[in-house]
């Protein structure tokens, strides 16, 4: 099995563990996109989301630092660019094949509609938002 196919059975694994009994109430605050994102995005991006998580190093590009995007946007979050970079069906394999389309995977974990992986992006971006870094963080 190569290691880029481990990273991203490494990323895939919990969501699809985790069943239609964890989509049952779709989440809406922050808490639950903190949660999301240490069970889905951890892995490649880091606790922090850096982009130095656990299966990083076996990437043939190394995972986004994901707290630099106001910063590298004139101090704006790009919520529907990142929106359509985590769901993944509008956007061709997010530049690379190493990321999973993760709409597909929060539909398929929920009761199949699309209101409930759209739910679960829409609180992975709100805690994107919130570990934003401003201009002279370091």
């Amino acid at each position: 099995m190569s290691r880029l196919f481990q990273a991203m059975v490494m990323c895939t694994l919990p969501a699809l563990a985790a069943g239609p009994r964890a989509a049952a109430q779709p989440p809406a605050d922050r808490d639950a996109g903190q949660r999301l994102y240490a069970q889905h995005c951890a892995s490649c991006h880091g606790s922090t989301g850096r982009g130095d998580g656990p299966a990083a190093d076996s990437m043939r590009r190394t995972p986004s630092d994901l707290t630099r995007y106001a910063q590298a946007n004139g101090g704006v979050f790009p919520e529907a660019r990142l929106r359509r970079i985590i769901d993944g069906r509008e956007v061709g394999a997010h530049g690379s094949v190493e990321m999973p389309v993760w709409g597909v995977v929060f539909k398929a974990e929920g009761n199949g509609g699309t209101g409930d992986a759209l739910a679960r992006i829409d609180a992975i971006l709100a805690h994107l938002r919130a570990i934003q870094e401003r201009a002279g963080d370091e």
